[in-house]
């Protein structure tokens, strides 16, 4: 497992990853409690609704025209600039939220800053095939996201930390972003010192690539192609998007019972016990990642022996994910936080196994000219499935005030993740 620490680069690439989510992680950290936890803010699920789909939504919009880029211009560029585009808008809303300004220049810099970040995460999963071995990339699947995720949560308890002991103000928040400006730049000037700067791709000179990379929608056009041809990946991919539909179902719940259940004259406490499931999530993610390197170290590393491992991973993954929907209707019934933090570990476990196995798919069966609108694509699908998951918890009141639309749902999702697994089978 270490292996895959070895190349210099590598170590790099995963440095801005760790540096990148980290500062990311203080920035939604602080976006939150001045939007859902200030004690001068009502939230409500219409709130939590409009806050996610303006951090998502765009995103999800121009996610596959970005891919385009990520196949066309260097991409240890685009790391650099990226992270330096995201430090300017950091301090841009570090400014507003001291300023308490609620305003649509709030929001224009919360859809570039963290759509800038999904552009990150794009070209970082892009890029990890030419650092380390193929032998290696399911370890690195396993490791780098997931130490990413790590950093990102130790960063967000951090900022609950100084919250709790400064005061959760708009002043705090603010100085909490400033931070993440500083890790956003490291994340900068790490990027900038991968050497050679061509190591990250894309590696392609024929004229027919460069043909349709002038064209964004026939480039778009060509990423759904690639992936009607690739139907592991394909599916693989749905596994994924059926995961964050019920995640985004669970965090709408967990936010409202956090905020007017739990502790509903105590925004601070509320925003603790918020902490603690993500970070329940993280431990999920956490042992996700152990277990799959678990799975495939004994394995040799011929090609035939590591596409049946892939298949090994995903149909593992979904069977978790079948079994952290059941976890996750469960907890509908009752408002007790064990069992909210039950079945956010639980669906994050099942959410990570699927994430490295997608991730590895399409690593090892789209080609490199390709690879950076497909990843993007998934990435779109990623904030698509999260928003719908959130608008229709939050949005529709039968599934507030009635529990059936929620059974009725967790055993749709069930039977889509069994027929996958169905499917894949049949391809073996």
């Amino acid at each position: 497992m270490m292996a895959v620490f070895a190349p210099a680069e590598a170590r790099r690439l995963l440095a801005v990853r760790v540096f990148g989510q980290a500062g990311d992680g203080l920035l939604q950290t602080a976006l939150a409690s001045f939007v859902l936890f200030s004690p001068e803010r009502a939230a409500n699920s219409q709130a939590i609704a409009l806050s996610f789909g303006i951090l998502l939504i765009p995103y999800s919009v121009i996610g596959p025209f970005v891919g385009v880029f990520i196949d066309r211009w260097q991409r240890r560029v685009i790391l650099y600039i990226a992270n330096s585009v995201r430090a300017v808008t950091m301090i841009g809303l570090a400014f507003l939220v001291a300023s308490r300004a609620e305003s649509w220049q709030l929001a224009c810099l919360v859809i570039v800053s963290l759509g800038v970040n999904r552009f990150l995460q794009a070209s970082l999963a892009a890029s990890l095939p030419h650092v380390v071995g193929h032998d290696q990339l399911v370890n690195a699947n396993a490791l780098f996201p997931t130490l990413g995720t790590a950093s990102a949560s130790i960063a967000a308890t951090t900022a609950l930390t100084f919250q709790h002991f400064a005061g959760n103000d708009d002043t705090t928040n603010s100085l909490i972003i400033s931070s993440g400006v500083i890790l956003a730049l490291i994340a900068a000037y790490t990027a900038a010192s991968i050497r050679p700067k061509h190591l990250l791709g894309p590696h392609t000179s024929s004229q027919e690539s460069r043909e349709k990379l002038r064209n964004v929608l026939v480039g778009l056009a060509d990423g759904i192609y690639k992936l009607k041809e690739q139907h592991i990946a394909r599916r693989s991919m749905l596994a994924v998007l059926l995961q964050r539909f019920t995640f985004g179902s669970l965090t709408v719940r967990t936010l409202l019972l956090a905020r007017t259940v739990w502790h509903p004259n105590n925004p601070s406490s509320s925003v603790v016990d918020f902490g603690i499931a993500a970070g329940c999530a993280a431990v999920g993610a956490f042992i996700a990642a152990f277990i799959s390197a678990f799975l495939l170290k004994n394995s040799s590393i011929g090609h035939n022996r590591s596409l049946t491992r892939q298949r090994t991973l995903q149909r593992t993954a979904i069977v978790a994910l079948v079994g952290g929907i059941v976890v996750t209707d469960l907890a509908m019934f009752s408002n007790s936080r064990l069992s909210i933090f039950t079945a956010a570990g639980v669906l994050a476990f099942a959410g990570q196994l699927l994430k490295i196995s997608a991730d590895t798919n399409i690593q090892t069966t789209i080609d490199d000219v390709h690879r950076g609108r497909v990843f993007s694509l998934f990435d779109m699908g990623i904030n698509f499935a999260l928003v719908s998951g959130i608008a229709v918890t939050a949005l529709v009141p039968a599934m507030m005030n009635n529990l059936l639309p929620v059974i009725v749902l967790t055993v749709t999702l069930s039977a889509s993740c069994l027929a996958v697994l169905t499917n894949l089978r049949r391809t073996d």
